[in-house]
């Protein structure tokens, strides 16, 4: 594994997983200005939009997979990865936390089932320093629900943004006569570095093309009969 923004937050908790993974070999941990790497079989990004450019140019140097779950890429650099996959296998990612994964394939299955009598509320907590509200998680949630059918204006999430929350979403399904409600609730960081490292590995083994994580919990449900 080749990794861009390995000092940062997120970079650390995946350099610190992979001590604890035998399965996966950390041949680069890249900071701002470390030399480009010379082998690796996938490329991992959490450094930051500009940083992002260079961890494709060392995928597309040697020819390897690349995960990219730096978030608020300009339309230009998502472009160019884009044009890359029709080489390599690309997937770039919001969250890298598999149980979100999960929750995203449920509200996708539950508004689809439901129908456009079920109206769809989403609540989201992050910690006070987070910067965006509504966060990425949450709007691609709301996506999520608008392709099943339901309303969900982007506007009407609420956002809260205290403490030291690490991420706790609630997506609430009212019908007429009753309501289902969906949570996921982040209790470590490592929970992120961990997915990171499971999709990446999953990304290695996949033919060239645009990935999302979506088709990585496709390829695990199907394996689960």
């Amino acid at each position: 594994m080749v990794l861009f923004g390995a000092h940062g937050r997120m970079g650390a908790a995946i350099v610190k997983a992979v001590k604890g993974d035998r399965a996966v070999v950390m041949h680069a941990p890249l900071g701002r200005g470390d030399a480009p790497p010379i082998h690796g079989d996938v490329v991992v990004d959490f450094s930051s939009p500009e940083g992002s450019k260079s961890a494709l140019a060392a995928s597309k140097r040697l020819s390897a997979p690349l995960l990219v779950g730096t978030t608020g890429l300009p339309a230009e650099t998502v472009e160019a990865l884009r044009a890359h996959a029709a080489v390599v296998p690309v997937l770039v990612a919001n969250n890298t936390s598999l149980g979100v994964a999960l929750l995203d394939g449920m509200l996708h299955r539950a508004t689809r089932v439901l129908g456009s009598d079920w109206r769809v509320e989403l609540e989201e907590w992050h910690h006070a320093a987070k910067r965006d509200a509504p966060s990425g998680t949450a709007l691609q949630l709301a996506r999520t629900a608008r392709e099943g059918g339901a309303t969900l204006p982007d506007g009407s999430i609420v956002a809260h943004r205290e403490g030291t929350v690490i991420g706790r979403h609630e997506i609430r399904l009212i019908g007429p006569f009753e309501t289902l409600s969906l949570r996921h609730e982040a209790r470590d960081r490592a929970l992120f570095a961990h997915g990171a490292i499971t999709l990446a590995t999953w990304l290695c083994n996949r033919p060239a093309g645009w990935y999302t994580v979506r088709d990585w919990l496709a390829h695990r449900l199907g394996a689960a009969g």
